[in-house]
This record gives C-alpha cells, structure tokens and sequence, in this order.
C-alpha cells in the first residue's frame, strides 16, 4: 500500500513537471481552459490528480471566465476542492486588476487605439453583467494619469454623471481624456444614446479645457473607437462627416 501511495505522487510529479515546462515554453498558448484550471489547481492541492476537478468546474460553470468568477461557497461544492484552491482560483481577477492598477506607477504611454482596447479589457474583465463607464485621465504629455469608474448600472445602460466627470479630471488636472463603455451582451456599436452623449460630453470638455480623445465601446469579443470612424470623427475634430448617424445601433 505504501510503494502504490508512493508511486502515485511520483506519476502525479511527474505529469506536473511536464505540464510546467510545457507553459514555460509557449504559455498558455494552445492550451484548452481545463488545462489551464488543471496547472492552477496544482498549487492548492498537491499530489492528486486535478484534470478530473478541471473538467468539472467548466462544465459547472461553463467557461474559464466563468470559473474566475464563482464564488468561493460555490467552488467548494465541487469534489476534491480544498479552502487553498478556491482561494486561489477566486483571487485570480482581483490579482489582475492589482496588477492593472499598479500599470499606472509606470505612466503609460500607449502608440495606438488597440493598446489602449487591451488596458480597457483588463479593466472590464469582472464587468460581465453590468454596464460600466470608465474614464482614462491623461497628462500633457499624453501620458496616463489614472483611471475611474464614472458609473455602474444595470446590463442595458448606466447615466454619465457629468459634475463627477468635472470633478475627476480637475483632481487629476488631466488635459485629455477618453472616454469607455461596454455593451455586456450586446454589439460593440454606438447608440442612439452613446452618441447623444458623446456630442455633450465634448463641448463639455472643451470649456474645462480638456480633450476628449475617443469615445470606445467594448463587448466581450470586439470593440469601436467613435474618434477612428468616419461617420463620428467631426465630433471629437470639428471636421465635417460624409456620412450620417443612421448606422447607430438601437
């Protein structure tokens, strides 16, 4: 009984190393989600097997987005699960925007629209069953200053609360900001209402001095930068548009 006991840890060992050299090699490139919960579950429950836990937490749960977004009570139904795993596997998303938020120490400089998609969707990534208004404060020098949530609301819409807006970048003496949303479970275009705003909140800008870079709309898959598009640049520009506002999503 002892040799089986001992020949179980060293396979376990074993396939773990493997494992482990395999992300130190590629990451977790090509690797399916049960793989990726399997590597992370080695370090709350040693010398087990963890791919048949992994497994079923994707089926319960459904995705991997989904697993790191369980709560701890609900991780623990699960068969085998220890008090380290849940805690480890529930401290995922706030561990990453820790991590996003100590990215501002560094003052960022971003070249171009999809570096600062790839920033908002760190920021979003807890956002999936609520809208969600962000605001990046810049400095003259184009660098990042901060960024704040503006407002919260439900999975359809939340209001822009313009006084907060004024307040956020006089406290930060921001010259430029953008502007972001996300769409939950919806399509990444403006509408009707987003770009309602966008025409107010501009001018409304311009009169503390500030710039309004873009406005950007975000769902889980895709994004639109209204500054990018032909049909809304003349609002962030002045410039004259030859298209119309027809397009906007209802």
């Amino acid at each position: 009984m002892a040799e089986d006991k001992k020949d179980s840890k060293n396979i376990h060992r074993n396939h773990r190393q493997k494992v482990r050299h395999k992300f130190y090699e590629t990451g977790f490139k090509g690797m399916a989600p049960h793989n990726v919960l399997e590597m992370l579950l080695f370090f709350g429950i040693p010398y087990k097997d963890t791919n048949p836990m992994a497994h079923e937490l994707i089926e319960r749960f459904g995705s991997l987005s989904a697993v790191f977004e369980a709560e701890r009570t609900e991780l623990m139904q699960i068969k085998g699960m220890t008090e380290n795993a849940a805690c480890l596997i529930t401290m995922m998303l706030p561990l990453y925007k820790r991590y996003s938020e100590d990215l501002l120490k560094r003052r960022i400089k971003f070249k171009d629209t999809k570096e600062i998609v790839d920033f908002l969707r760190k920021l979003y990534v807890d956002k999936t069953n609520s809208e969600c208004i962000y605001v990046l404060c810049f400095d003259a020098k184009d660098s990042l200053i901060t960024y704040r949530v503006l407002s919260e609301g439900d999975i359809d819409s939340t209001a822009v609360d313009f006084r907060k807006l004024a307040s956020i970048v006089i406290e930060t003496k921001a010259t430029s900001i953008i502007f972001s949303h996300n769409h939950p479970h919806g399509l990444a275009l403006p509408s009707k209402d987003d770009i309602d705003v966008t025409k107010v909140l501009v001018p409304f800008m311009n009169t503390l001095k500030v710039n309004v870079k873009d406005h950007i709309i975000l769902t889980s898959d895709s994004h639109f930068s209204m500054a990018n598009s032909l049909r809304f640049v003349h609002i962030f520009y002045g410039v004259s548009s030859p298209l119309d506002d027809e397009s906007a999503a209802d």
